[in-house]
């Protein structure tokens, strides 16, 4: 985190330094001005969303998944995963934290990757503005043929990573 924090002033001091060079003092002012103004507008949404997403945490038992995770085993559990992934509202900064907290649970990496895939994948709430922005016919036939990618992506991770990636790679060394 340090590092990112890092980069990230680095990033904002250089882009100060070249609003300074082209506009002064008064167009610093005003991109901090619109800055600060985004900032109130995402504030509202990012607590309310890390609200609800500890909510759901503590909603959510270790059992409760166990007694799901039991129910819809196997290829059932991927898809269901993928869908619950394009259905689950909000951007990264809502449903990364989301799953960071089932961490101890005992989710299986591949339903996890599954979900973040069907996320960025299908994202169901993105449908209307691609509507908008194409045509319905374009909007959904891209939804089709991306159908089945979660789905074949968690197979694969199942296959080949059943533990994760971390604990993969940490058996290869211990070799």
């Amino acid at each position: 985190m340090k590092n990112t924090a890092f980069i990230l002033l680095i990033v904002v001091f250089f882009v100060l330094v070249v609003t300074f060079y082209l506009g002064g003092t008064p167009l610093v002012a005003e991109g901090l001005t619109r800055a600060g103004e985004t900032a109130m507008r995402a504030s509202l949404l990012i607590i309310t969303a890390f609200i609800v997403i500890g909510q759901l945490q503590v909603m959510i038992s270790s059992e409760m998944i166990k007694k799901w995770l039991d129910k819809y085993s196997g290829n059932k559990s991927l898809v269901y995963s993928s869908l619950a992934g394009g259905l689950f509202p909000g951007g990264p900064y809502i449903f990364y934290p989301f799953l960071a907290g089932f961490k101890g649970k005992g989710i299986p990496f591949y339903i996890i990757f599954s979900f973040v895939i069907g996320k960025q994948n299908y994202d169901f709430t993105r449908l209307p503005l691609e509507i908008s922005l194409t045509t319905p016919g374009l909007a959904i036939l891209r939804n089709i043929i991306t159908l089945p990618f979660p789905f074949i992506m968690g197979l694969i991770v199942r296959r080949f990573f059943p533990k994760g990636f971390g604990e993969k790679y940490r058996e290869q060394g211990e070799q």
